[in-house]
């Protein structure tokens, strides 16, 4: 709960990398499944990664705001604030990612061999 409130500095450096590769690993496993049902799963699934991708950015943009929340006592503001900002922008980064990879889905059919 505390992380939630204060945020964590390394949030969006776990969050942006582990939905890109959940959002890669779904697009080649669902490819099957959505050709045999013909139902459009890629973008729904990008998005809610997008947002989960997101929302580790946001957490360490609070941990940013409040000074840097650190977990740990022997770390430094600086290193929380500079953890916190690497957070964000590879968030952000990995959230852009995803949307490019879906966006691939609105011109090319993934049935076609």
């Amino acid at each position: 709960m505390r992380a939630l409130r204060l945020g964590t500095s390394w949030g969006g450096l776990v969050s942006g990398p582990l939905a890109w590769a959940i959002s890669t690993q779904l697009n080649y496993a669902l490819v099957p499944w959505q050709c045999n049902r013909q139902v459009p799963v890629v973008l729904p699934v990008a998005l809610v990664l997008m947002v989960f991708s997101l929302l580790g950015g946001v957490l360490s943009w609070q941990a940013k705001r409040q000074g840097g929340a650190a977990f740990k006592p022997e770390r430094t503001r600086s290193t929380e604030r500079f953890i916190a900002d690497l957070g964000m922008l590879s968030a952000l980064l990995f959230a852009l990612v995803i949307v490019m990879q879906a966006s691939a889905a609105l011109i090319l059919d993934g049935c076609l061999r």
